[in-house]
């Protein structure tokens, strides 16, 4: 990587931090992380999006940053489980929001990663997955036999998956 590419990467991991370090701080603390550990695993996000960005930046950088700090969250949390065992009340209300957190953010950014598919994908994602039709239903619905079902929606849940997990290739594996 030539010095310009470097500049011009970390200029962008500098706007990416001021404009999402604080709402990811404030999502980290509203999941009873404390603040300090909080501010950490910010400050390791980044870095290890700056590792990744060459990578990362043309897809969706912001989700990356996001899944790494949710991991990074319940990897405390696993850590911690001692000290959360010995709360009282707060424990069902931390998991419960800790939970509900990570279920918009994959809400999120599955529905961003909708958004870039073809329209008959993002039909028959519509149609097997939000309206729970058949593969036959679905190719009556759409007026195409079950063959052209099946792969739409193999195409469409691989590129969802690469858009959603970015270290996911379509033969299933983690790449190196």
């Amino acid at each position: 990587m030539n010095e310009k590419d470097k500049e011009l990467y970390d200029n962008e991991i500098i706007d990416l931090y001021r404009e999402h370090s604080g709402v990811m701080l404030g999502w980290l603390i509203r999941s009873k992380i404390p603040r300090p550990v909080a501010e950490e695993i910010v400050n390791d996000v980044f870095v290890a999006v700056r590792r990744r960005w060459p990578h990362i930046r043309e897809g969706r950088p912001v989700s990356y940053a996001y899944k790494i700090a949710k991991n990074e969250c319940a990897t405390w949390w696993s850590k911690n489980k001692k000290e959360e065992s010995n709360r009282h009340f707060g424990d069902i209300d931390a998991i419960t929001d800790h939970d509900k957190i990570n279920e918009i953010i994959t809400h999120i950014t599955l529905a961003n990663a909708i958004k870039d598919l073809s329209p008959r994908e993002q039909q028959v994602i519509r149609l097997r997955f939000f309206k729970r039709l058949s593969v036959r239903e679905t190719a009556e619905a759409m007026g195409v036999s079950e063959g052209s079902v099946k792969s739409y929606t193999s195409t469409a849940i691989n590129k969802l998956r690469g858009k959603v997990d970015p270290g996911y290739n379509d033969s299933g594996e983690e790449e190196q």
